[in-house]
């Protein structure tokens, strides 16, 4: 049996993880407490601060709660490397939430940044997909598309509203899931991603015609 790392070898690895976790968490904590009879007081935070914005939407608080969620799991299944790693790709996309702050769209921009982060710490750490049944996010599921040269792979977050993010060809795509009478449906920005019973739908743009997709994987 390996020797197991001596304990303040592992302590040292969490640091990194966890100031990558950020201060944001108040606001999303605060949200999370608040309750009909004593509701968040979100009025402690700067107006138009993203604090602000994450305290006062349900949705922004489900999503960072998913994301440490994967986030915690990552790093716990990490080794030393992995957890530098992930601890500075943690950090670049704190950078990246923090100039939703200047963006007219707060909330959108907010959305698809933690959406494409869980679906990327999903995607590079199977430690982080061990316990979907304690979450909101589940994927990567991986489709071959008739037509297109590159797999595309999809990942769903189901808060309220429920979110795709789609990778093929190296970009990523933002869908919300649409009302559908079969199977589930997203759309966003001209995109569609429609599947049921294991075969899709995927159209790119409102000018690009719809290709059909079987499952190729699941995580």
């Amino acid at each position: 049996m390996p020797a197991r790392p001596p304990l303040f070898r592992l302590a040292a690895m969490a640091v990194p993880i966890a100031l990558a976790f950020g201060a944001h968490l108040t606001a999303a904590r605060a949200a999370e407490k608040a309750s009909p009879e004593k509701p968040a007081d979100c009025g402690k935070f700067p107006i138009r601060s993203l604090e602000r914005l994450m305290c006062k939407s349900a949705t922004l608080t489900a999503l960072d709660r998913e994301m440490n969620r994967v986030l915690g799991l990552a790093a716990r299944g990490a080794g030393t490397a992995a957890a530098s790693a992930l601890a500075k790709d943690q950090a670049a996309w704190r950078s990246q939430r923090a100039g939703c702050a200047t963006n007219k769209t707060q909330d959108a921009c907010l959305r698809e940044l933690y959406v494409s982060r869980i679906a990327a710490i999903r995607a590079d750490s199977r430690a982080a997909r061990s316990a979907d049944g304690d979450g909101t996010s589940l994927g990567p599921f991986v489709f071959r598309c008739e037509g297109v040269p590159d797999l595309l792979a999809i990942n769903y977050v189901n808060v309220a509203p429920d979110f795709a993010w789609v990778i093929t060809g190296g970009k990523g795509y933002l869908m919300q899931q649409q009302r559908s009478g079969r199977g589930a449906r997203y759309e966003g920005n001209g995109t569609l991603f429609w599947e049921a019973q294991g075969e899709a739908r995927w159209r790119p743009t409102t000018a690009s015609p719809e290709t059909l997709c079987t499952r190729a994987t699941s995580h």
